[in-house]
């Protein structure tokens, strides 16, 4: 394994609301090495948001980091001062979020937002940080980027915005960049240049990438290794040839065979997904033994009874690991 570029131990967010507490982010770990591109997976409501805005720390209330470590650097993350983690926010750790239209300032120009990251981080003037915010824009592809600075959020298409978020993300050469269902609502064009382009512009800055998505096709494309997560928990973690060739959770699994293959056909001659029976536990109420117990087709009465541990997988430093008794079965 190479050297570590960040270390997540036992994290834990919670979330207080009249209906209770909701662990969203559940003693949840792993490690991501320099120049690796590490994916995260799992179904709506896993915990993959809330473990990357706990990680930039983001989490505003109700919700709040109750626990564990966020290793950079040599410092943790939660132990940090605002002030501090402002000079890490946006200029070695960036983030592209979800939803770029909430994301940008509707009332400031695409040029003036991608400015402020260079006369905050790199202490530019008006002028140098104006003529960098168009380089930017031309490096993410942006037709007329002398143009594009003066135009506001509304008037750019879905793509475009996009790339403006990546552009605002890269544009102090991030030692980490956390991007969060980048390619989500767009078409598949786009997405595929997207796509392209982070990985351009990780070659250049050789920026660690952490994407977060439920396109296990992106994760096949991009990435190194994968976490999956179900219920706020990590469930496995492995390389990703090893997730994809040999899942040894069954939810791992049970996400592989829910993807749409070209071609197949049953026979009748028609092709209907394989869902995953069942619903994704409440986090307000989480089963006593194994979260995915109540919906595991191979689930035995231990399961169900006791929190099954992390179990190291290939020996010390492999970085495998899956929590499940019969991960021998995969």
């Amino acid at each position: 394994m190479g050297e570590h570029l960040l270390e997540i131990d036992r994290l834990q967010t919670v979330f207080a609301t009249v209906d209770g507490i909701a662990t969203a982010v559940d003693a949840v770990s792993f490690s991501m090495e320099k120049g690796e591109t590490l994916g995260i997976v799992g179904e709506s409501g896993s915990g993959k948001s809330v473990t990357a805005l706990s990680v930039m720390r983001l989490i505003r209330p109700p919700g709040k980091i109750t626990g564990g470590v966020i290793r950079f650097d040599g410092n943790d993350l939660r132990r940090l001062p605002e002030k501090e983690m402002q000079d890490v926010r946006g200029n070695r750790i960036s983030m592209i979020f979800q939803e770029p239209m909430t994301s940008l300032n509707p009332l400031y120009t695409i040029g003036d937002q991608i400015a402020e990251m260079f006369i905050r981080h790199q202490g530019m003037n008006q002028k140098e940080s104006r003529l960098r915010s168009v380089d930017m824009l031309d490096r993410v592809r942006i037709p007329s980027p002398s143009k594009r600075v003066g135009e506001y959020p509304h008037q750019l298409s879905g793509g475009m915005r996009q790339r403006v978020m990546i552009a605002m993300a890269l544009a102090c050469d991030p030692e980490i960049l956390i991007a969060d269902e980048p390619t989500t609502a767009l078409d598949v064009t786009i997405q595929a240049q997207v796509l392209d382009l982070m990985l351009r512009l990780k070659e250049r800055v050789k920026a660690g990438i952490l994407i977060i998505t439920h396109d296990l096709g992106v994760v096949a494309e991009m990435a190194q290794r994968v976490v999956v997560m179900y219920a706020g928990q990590v469930v496995e973690v492995g390389d990703v040839f090893s997730i994809f060739e040999a899942p040894k959770h069954p939810y791992t699994r049970a996400l592989l065979r829910s993807v749409p293959r070209l071609g197949e056909r049953t026979r009748t001659g028609r092709h209907r997904l394989r869902e995953i029976k069942g619903m994704v536990p409440s986090l307000y109420n989480l089963p006593k033994g194994c979260c995915f117990a109540p919906r595991c087709p191979d689930v035995m009465a231990i399961c169900e009874q006791d929190p099954v541990p992390l179990v190291q997988l290939g020996g010390a430093g492999s970085g495998c690991t899956v929590r499940c008794r019969l991960w021998h079965k995969g």
